[in-house]
Formats: structure tokens, sequence, C-alpha cells
């Protein structure tokens, strides 16, 4: 048997190895500034005129869960001009290759996101369906170590009626420095 027949066969097509998860949860490890804009799509009902999109900043804290598994991710949002903490949980699927992403908001019912990573692109494509149809898509680009894109997309009956755009940049990193 040739030295290429000993070597393990490559992860399937869209799951990943347990090292590639690991790196991946590694990376996210550290305090982010979140800064973008985002927008309800529609009339204020307060007002009656149509929704302009807000400016968004806030800080977003990932620490591991569990090392290597699964991270934890605390935020604070304006929601109708109260300050809600979220708590976020990401581990990973190795059966079906997927992550899995649960947010729980002070006062809100828990959602889920599920997302598969591309390689290729660094890119996480995630998409969460809603109680009432509604269906949500977005997009994760690591840029680079200490940046990130995020940009979401809601969807009910064909139309959008809420879009984010943010850029994540890296603000303390709680892990070590390997150089890269």
């Amino acid at each position: 048997m040739g030295d290429d027949e000993k070597k393990s066969a490559p992860p399937e097509k869209n799951k990943l190895t347990p090292k590639q998860v690991a790196d991946l949860f590694a990376d996210d490890i550290g305090t982010w500034r979140c800064k973008g804009k985002s927008h309800f799509i529609g009339v204020d009902p307060n007002t009656g005129l149509p929704r302009k999109p807000v400016d968004e900043d806030m800080f977003m804290t990932i620490r591991w869960k569990v090392e290597g598994k699964s991270t934890e991710a605390l935020f604070t949002v304006k929601i109708n001009n109260k300050d809600v903490s979220f708590v976020g949980l990401k581990e990973y699927d190795a059966k079906q290759g997927v992550f899995i992403w649960r947010l729980k908001g002070e006062g809100l019912r828990e959602g889920y996101t599920r997302q598969t990573y591309d390689l290729k692109t660094k890119t996480y494509h995630g998409r969460t369906n809603y109680p009432d149809g509604a269906k949500e898509f977005d997009t994760f680009q690591i840029i680079n170590k200490n940046k990130r894109l995020f940009e979401t997309q809601v969807k009910k009956n064909g139309k959008v009626t809420f879009w984010r755009k943010a850029t994540f940049t890296r603000v303390t990193q709680d892990q070590p420095d390997d150089g890269n």
C-alpha cells in the first residue's frame, strides 16, 4: 500500500474536520466592534412615515463555551429604543455538516440559524425560518483575522422586510497570538 493510500479520506463536501471547526471557533474568540446599518422596511406605525435605515454600533464578546467545540457570544442591541441583552451559542453538527447558531434575547423567544461554511471564500451562509413564514438569509465573510463582513436579509411572501449590513472589527483577542 502506497503512502497516499494510508492517508485518511478528505472530508465530505461541505463537511469540516474537527480541527477546521476548532480553528474557526478559536479565530472568533475576543471582543468585536460591530458597526453598520439595519432597516425595517415599511411604515412606522407611530408616525405613518416610511421607516429609514438605522445606524448601529455595538460590541460583541465571544468566548469558549466548550473549548474547540462551541462558543458563546454576549451582546446588547437597541430594540424599540430599549437595550436588549442577547446570548448566542454556536456549535457544529458534524453529521449534518452545519453550524447551529442559537440566539436568545432577554424577553424574546429563542431562535436559531443553520450555517454552512465555504472554505474557499471563507464565508458562512446562514438560513433561518420563522413561524410566520418569513425566511432570513445571511452571509458572514472572514476578511482577515481582525475583520468580518455580515449581511442579512429577511423576506416574507417574496418581499424584503428587513436587512442589516455590518463590519465586525476585532477590539481584543482573548487568545494567544500565533503570529498569523
